[in-house]
């Protein structure tokens, strides 16, 4: 059974030292904590991005990919964005590899209930907040190639465009199961019929006008996956910005 080190990841974390960046312990759970990252500059009026990552603890890209992110230069981003990001939110499952927290429970099916720690977690930290858009961090053991669920009000999609970017590092999947809602290759709608139970469309409904998840396929090298999900990242703030 696969085993991470959180503490390796904590110590990545509480290492950077940019001046913009303050990092700090949203809850503890299972003698875990799960952390909140706040990056900007203080000044001026920038629009709101939320990034989360790491609700399924056997999908580590997402957790690899905030770490990439921040440990990188992202003064220029700076000028437009102040960005809110949950590296981790599932560090059980990420230590032991399972989708599930400690108690079995799938957190991404789980934003319409009370009293599971991670969730409330989530929840209050985002309570009282508006976010211009939000990216989801995930993975997908079966997918021959990255694909993206999309919600929008106004449902001008950005996803096609994005799709563009990430072929210049693999194929994009564009299997459409019975449930999907196609918006085009590789990109479907948020299905209204999940109603709140998923962060993204928790989030959607309550915190944000234009909400997006990333699945990039578990097949691929950790440093592909984690490429794909930061050019996912950066093509989605230069249409935004």
């Amino acid at each position: 059974m696969v085993h991470r080190d959180y503490t390796c990841f904590t110590e990545r974390l509480e290492s950077l030292n940019s001046s913009h960046t303050r990092i700090g312990t949203a809850g503890v759970v299972d003698d875990y904590p799960i952390y909140c990252v706040s990056l900007e500059t203080g000044q001026g009026v920038h629009k709101n991005i939320l990034i989360t990552a790491g609700i399924h603890g056997d999908e580590p890209a997402g957790p690899a990919s905030v770490l990439r992110f921040l440990e990188r230069d992202n003064t220029h981003l700076l000028q437009h964005f102040k960005f809110l990001i949950l590296p981790c939110i599932n560090p059980y499952g990420y230590v032991h590899n399972t989708r599930e927290n400690k108690r079995g429970v799938d957190l991404n099916r789980s934003f319409e209930e009370t009293g599971i720690a991670e969730v409330d977690i989530v929840k209050e930290t985002v309570a009282g907040q508006r976010f211009d858009f939000c990216l989801d961090f995930h993975e997908d053991w079966e997918a021959k190639g990255v694909y993206f669920y999309e919600a929008q009000r106004d449902e001008l999609w950005i996803g096609p465009k994005i799709t563009r970017q990430i072929e210049k590092i693999g194929p994009i999947d564009g299997e459409v199961g019975e449930s999907d809602l196609p918006i085009a290759d590789g990109v479907f709608q948020v299905d209204p019929a999940w109603g709140d139970a998923g962060l993204a469309p928790y989030l959607f409904h309550f915190h944000a006008d234009h909400a997006m998840i990333c699945e990039t396929p578990t097949s691929w090298h950790l440093n592909r996956r984690t490429a794909a999900h930061l050019t996912a990242l950066d093509a989605a703030l230069e249409i935004l910005g």
